[in-house]
């Protein structure tokens, strides 16, 4: 299975993986950043550190970056688009 790296990034300070976790796939990778960001969304609030500035570089085995996942998209994945442009 491959291994996949979640480099944790916020502004300009980069907290690189240096285990990784296998996955089948880049999508499961995906999900789990997904997941990872959402439960780190409130510690960061609570440190006093502003989510929106921070992100995961997702990496291969070769260090690839195969995704960048802004933490912005956790808040964006609850807005309703639809009902934004009917108002």
């Amino acid at each position: 299975m491959p291994r996949f790296f979640f480099d944790f990034v916020q502004a300009d300070q980069r907290t690189p993986d240096s285990e990784g976790v296998e996955f089948a796939d880049v999508e499961e990778a995906y999900l789990e950043v997904f997941r990872t960001a959402q439960e780190m969304w409130s510690e960061l609030l609570k440190q006093r550190r502003d989510p929106h500035l921070c992100s995961f570089e997702v990496r291969n085995h070769t260090g690839d970056i195969l995704l960048v996942f802004p933490f912005r998209e956790v808040v964006d994945c609850c807005t309703d688009r639809a009902g934004m442009r009917a108002s």
